[in-house]
């Protein structure tokens, strides 16, 4: 197993490492500011690995692969990176169809960017559904999944990654951890579909309100069935502390790991 952070920029990069992580995620989403460069030489004098999260749109607007992440992938080589993974738009409850198909017809152009880096590739799930992860991974077999357990919270009172865990337990390369009061989304939609309509940008918006990246166990998440999918499926990969205050990685990784070890 290998508990790791994140960082946005090279001093988050430098405080992570006094708290030795197993690895570090580098996110190219919000206002990220990376000197890969600085960024490498740190992570190699530490001896610490990294993965890479490419380009994603804040406001949970659709990306153009073609322009948005497919330039970035070469990056994942040059920093050796262990896991380069990106968001997606196949998601019917924030995304339309023209959304969704602009953002299949370029897949194959990433899939072929990492194949000749060499770089293993992850979708990071979103609101995904089975069906749509089915035909994901049968039209592109090398795509792993970043399971990102606080995004399978949003809009449902059972946690998708639960349901994904049991469904595609080979595809995982690793496990998003943060909490949130997703459920409760549920019920705010609903209130408001009684009163009228309500459009796929409302339903981001909501969803991205909702996405709060709370320290584990301030949120209403329940990790543990979740945990105790994921032994039976023998993953013993990467955990990434996810919490929005990347200075209490040390706090969140003892939680996660009494909540793993008594799942």
């Amino acid at each position: 197993m290998q508990i790791g952070t994140f960082a946005r920029d090279n001093k988050q990069i430098e405080f992570a490492l006094k708290h030795d992580p197993d690895f570090i995620d580098l996110r190219m989403d919000l206002n990220y500011s990376i000197d890969f460069d600085e960024a490498k030489r740190l992570l190699k004098q530490a001896g610490v690995a990294c993965t890479l999260h490419l380009p994603s749109n804040p406001d949970w607007n659709p990306m153009d692969l073609a322009k948005d992440i497919v330039p970035y992938i070469d990056i994942g080589q040059d920093l050796d990176a262990e896991l380069v993974s990106f968001h997606t738009t196949l998601s019917t409850l924030f995304y339309d169809d023209t959304d969704i198909e602009i953002f299949l017809s370029a897949l194959p152009m990433a899939c072929d960017a990492v194949r000749d880096g060499g770089v293993p590739i992850a979708i990071e799930t979103l609101g995904l559904y089975f069906t749509e992860l089915m035909l994901l991974f049968d039209a592109h077999p090398k795509i792993g999944m970043a399971l990102d357990i606080g995004h399978g919270q949003i809009m449902t009172r059972n946690n998708r990654a639960l349901g994904h865990v049991q469904s595609f337990p080979d595809r995982i390369r690793m496990v998003i951890v943060h909490d949130n009061h997703g459920a409760n989304m549920v019920d705010e939609v609903i209130k408001i579909k009684k009163e009228r309509t309500l459009s796929i940008q409302e339903m981001r918006d909501i969803a991205r309100r909702y996405d709060e990246h709370l320290p584990i166990g301030e949120g209403n998440i329940e990790f543990t069935p979740i945990f105790r999918e994921l032994k039976e499926a023998n993953y013993d990969g990467k955990f990434l502390m996810m919490c929005a205050d990347h200075t209490k990685f040390a706090s969140e990784r003892e939680k996660f790991t009494d909540l793993w070890l008594n799942a």
